[in-house]
């Protein structure tokens, strides 16, 4: 089986599940984002805007008192309807970026970075410190309330974007 589908984001994405509104000046959307990037953001809907769609993205990071606006471009749409366990939606990529807002997504992402790390370093034993990893959840909240199982391979997902190395799948031989 040929795989035809070539990745062209330059920054990897992590969860990010919080709210958004994307507006191209006519029309206001509010959804849910299921992921983020220093490049962008995807927001999951089922109310799609066109490719090239021009406008503005305005959300929250977690435990921040005021939301970011930022200029955005739709370039990529998910809608499958034969796929229940596909998040539909639209990639957004950021333009225009200022130096501070830059520089708060730096921060948000290397924050994230080091929360899943140190989660992986907890998880790792057989008979990890739940009141440790309880603590390490709070940064991650969308994290919480899974078994040591589903907990584990969430965190150990996340964690091989940040390992060095070649990103193709292993194929198996047939």
């Amino acid at each position: 089986m040929t795989d035809n589908f070539q990745e062209k984001r330059k920054e990897y994405r992590l969860p990010f599940f919080e709210k958004a509104i994307f507006t191209d000046g006519t029309k206001s959307l509010p959804a849910y984002a299921s992921n983020l990037s220093r490049g962008g953001i995807f927001m999951s809907t089922l109310e799609l805007f066109p490719i090239e769609t021009v406008g503005h993205v305005a959300f929250c990071f977690p435990y921040q008192s005021h939301s970011v606006c930022l200029k955005v471009k739709v370039v990529h749409l998910v809608f499958d309807r034969q796929r229940c366990d596909v998040d539909c939606g639209m990639g957004l990529y950021f333009t225009d970026v200022s130096d501070s807002l830059r520089s708060l997504l730096n921060l948000h992402i290397l924050n994230e970075q080091a929360s899943y790390m140190e989660l992986k370093r907890l998880l790792a034993v057989q008979r990890p410190d739940f009141s440790e990893i309880r603590k390490h959840l709070k940064a991650i909240p969308h994290l919480q309330g899974l078994d040591l199982l589903a907990l584990r391979y969430r965190v150990n997902r996340v964690c091989t974007l940040f390992e060095p190395g070649d990103s193709t799948d292993i194929k198996s031989a047939a």
